[in-house]
């Protein structure tokens, strides 16, 4: 829930991925033992699977021995060697894999194994540094892929000792693992072909010389061949691209070193250039190409191919060699952009254009859908929580320009072929917000409950100044007004008859000290008013006021005193007076009872202690308490003599008619014979009786 504070305006933003397998068997049929057992034997079976690269049989069997005992490490990792294999996220398997080190509780497999997938996701998707923790811990893994994750991790750290620690492991890794293809393709993707490093060079110069000795031990060099293209030299690199070429690899890195080298004209360059592009294509390579063009029909060719480009961009923001941010364009124009921070396979935002043009998203990290009405102004925004809308945001025209992304002209590109080409350029501070800005700027926001009702709530200049209440079938039940976010009154029809009856008035608890309602209390109100609880808010309900008849005169008051203290009073003839009224002091001990007389109007106040009357008072005359004996009904008399046994069955009688006329303060006269009656008196949970003597009476 998300509301102001009346002091400060500060916000309520609180609004885990959890993973549960159910079992189908019961611990009362299996003890743990025998669990255990069924749970290694599924271990086996999975294993077995994983051997034979049967990625759903082993994933299936792995989650069989979840079911049966969910300690075993060894099959929390099966299922994320499985989840990998599949090709699921790293989001995905990232929540497996931490499962299995945290279990620690390992059978057949090595932990050390999941130590490295552990490691190799973890640098993948940014957190480099632990990668190098997880990898270096006792005890410590030395291996062509412990290795392998190091290098990544410190070329992914980009500070200058961090990469020499990097080349300086290439350095040794050739020599220890010499026929690995691995070490000099990530050399290749992490350097500068233009580095004047001597120790760059030198490596670079040894696995260049290497390639041969590489295609013998690897079927499938392509990509460390295209790569050697780049850091090789004159004849060495023409051959290089000639042998690729003729092998039938395809690489778009291909047909820019092959146009610089002449091997093939502009047109074939571009032609495979774009068949790559027409589905996906690293935006900085396609760029460096068509910016290397310089021939009037190339330009032309190009143009026309930007002007009606359909197919997907990709962009490594971060320079670590994993695409983090993709375009899908049509017609020359973006049209789905996503973005993926941390590389995980669960975009943090993607936005939809119209033209190139944003118009609607979604952001994961903040679990809200948002949409422009002219782009960048924000026109609605709406949150979710368990896949269900909780809250929507509705903002005035050109009120908060918000955007994680910037639709930008590219000018070189833009320059070199006469029209304008846009691309997405990430903004600085990504998908950062302030609730309270869009509070500022909102005109309004709603609030949507798991019962299906709804809130709307009103806002000017960003402060809570009214709140409509809606049921599950959408009819208005309830209407509050605010003064500085703070609720001054609702007005509520709680019975469904289209009569809002009942008005509840608010105070400021200013001093915090809780002393009008408990916390239990406090929550709810909140939640009535809001829609969800919310601890430690400074108003409190301090008056209700009930109309029926809609004359604007009240029936029914309870007012709210410190320390569960109230008073609640009863106008039966709508004269605006109270005839009936109880009083809770704070003691928590003393009750009052008040009522005036039928005839006579004067004032009886019955005093109890504990639940029981010790003190009647009639004006100056003190009274006489009798309870029935069969009922709590009590006769108040002037006579101390009263034989209450004697008149119980009159009791019942006018027990029955208090009950009849079901309400919680009320009186009215119940005729025992022509010479007396009984003013029967109904305040709160007590009921009193006062016999009258008739006019007509002896």
């Amino acid at each position: 829930m998300r509301i102001h504070q009346y002091k400060n305006k500060s916000l309520l933003v609180s609004f885990i991925f959890f993973i549960f397998l159910g079992s189908a068997f019961s611990e009362n049929e299996y003890s743990g033992a025998a669990n255990r057992r069924t749970a290694l034997r599924c271990l086996e079976t999975a294993s077995n699977y994983i051997f034979d690269k049967n990625w759903e049989a082993a994933k299936s069997q792995a989650c069989f021995g979840i079911a049966y005992d969910d300690s075993v490490s060894d099959l929390w990792y099966v299922y994320a060697v499985a989840e990998n294999a599949l090709g699921k996220t790293k989001a995905a398997v990232l929540l497996l894999i931490e499962k299995a080190i945290n279990c620690d509780s390992w059978s057949n497999y090595n932990r050390d194994n999941a130590r490295l997938l552990y490691a190799d996701i973890l640098c993948d998707t940014g957190r480099m540094s632990e990668a190098l923790a997880v990898l270096d811990s006792q005890p410590f893994l030395y291996s062509s892929d412990s290795e392998l994750i190091r290098i990544k991790a410190l070329y992914r750290l980009k500070d200058s000792a961090s990469v020499s620690k990097a080349r300086n492991k290439i350095d040794g890794a050739r020599r220890i693992y010499s026929s690995d293809v691995r070490f000099p393709l990530v050399f290749f993707k992490n350097e500068n072909p233009s580095d004047e490093n001597p120790v760059v060079k030198r490596l670079a110069s040894f696995f260049v010389s290497q390639l041969d000795f590489y295609s013998q031990k690897e079927a499938d060099i392509s990509e460390l061949e295209i790569y050697s293209a780049l850091f090789a030299q004159s004849e060495e690199k023409i051959r290089i691209l000639k042998s690729f070429n003729a092998k039938e690899f395809r690489n778009p890195l291909y047909a820019q070193e092959a146009f610089k080298e002449n091997l093939i004209g502009w047109k074939e360059a571009a032609d495979y250039i774009f068949s790559f592009a027409d589905k996906k294509i690293d935006f900085e390579l396609f760029r460096n190409f068509i910016l290397l063009l310089s021939d009037e029909n190339s330009i032309e060719y190009v143009k026309k191919y930007l002007e009606a480009f359909s197919g997907e961009f990709s962009f490594d923001i971060d320079g670590d060699g994993i695409e983090n941010l993709t375009a899908l364009f049509s017609r020359g124009r973006p049209m789905e952009i996503s973005f993926d921070q941390n590389q995980d396979g669960e975009p943090e935002w993607t936005v939809s254009c119209d033209f190139g043009i944003p118009v609607s998203g979604y952001s994961s990290r903040f679990k809200m859908n948002f949409q422009w009405g002219g782009f960048p102004f924000l026109h609605c925004a709406e949150f979710f929580k368990d896949g269900m809308p909780v809250e929507k945001f509705n903002f005035a025209p050109e009120s908060l320009s918000w955007s994680p992304v910037q639709i930008e002209k590219d000018s070189a590109v833009s320059e070199k072929y006469g029209i304008d080409f846009f691309v997405p350029v990430l903004k600085a501070d990504e998908v950062a917000f302030n609730i309270s800005d869009f509070l500022d700027a909102a005109s309004g926001f709603e609030v949507l409950l798991s019962s299906g009702e709804k809130i709307h709530f009103m806002l000017l200049n960003g402060n809570l100044h009214q709140a409509l209440y809606y049921t599950v079938n959408g009819a208005l039940y309830a209407q509050a007004v605010f003064e500085n976010n703070v609720p001054v009154l609702r007005s509520a029809d709680f019975d469904n008859d289209g009569i809002f009856e009942t008005t509840e008035f608010y105070g400021i608890d200013s001093d915090k000290k809780m002393k009008f309602h408990s916390m239990e209390d406090e929550r709810q109100i909140v939640k009535n008013l809001f829609g969800l609880p919310f601890e430690n808010a400074e108003f409190y309900l301090k008056m209700i006021q009930v109309d029926r008849n809609r004359d604007t005169v009240p029936d029914f008051t309870e007012e709210y005193l410190e320390n569960g203290g109230k008073i609640s009073s009863w106008d039966t003839d709508d004269d605006g007076n109270w005839d009936l009224r109880y009083v809770a002091y704070s003691d928590g001990i003393t009750e009052e009872s008040m009522f005036y007389t039928v005839p006579g109007h004067s004032l009886v106040t019955v005093r109890f202690e504990n639940g029981v009357p010790v003190k009647v008072s009639n004006g100056d005359e003190n009274l006489f308490v009798f309870k029935d004996s069969d009922s709590d009904f009590y006769w108040l008399l002037g006579n101390a003599s009263f034989d209450a046994g004697k008149y119980s069955a009159l009791a019942k009688k006018s027990k029955s008619a208090l009950d009849k006329k079901n309400v919680q303060g009320g009186s009215m006269l119940v005729a025992e014979n022509e010479e007396q009656s009984v003013m029967c008196i109904r305040i709160g949970s007590f009921d009193f009786g006062i016999l009258i003597e008739n006019e007509n009476g002896n």
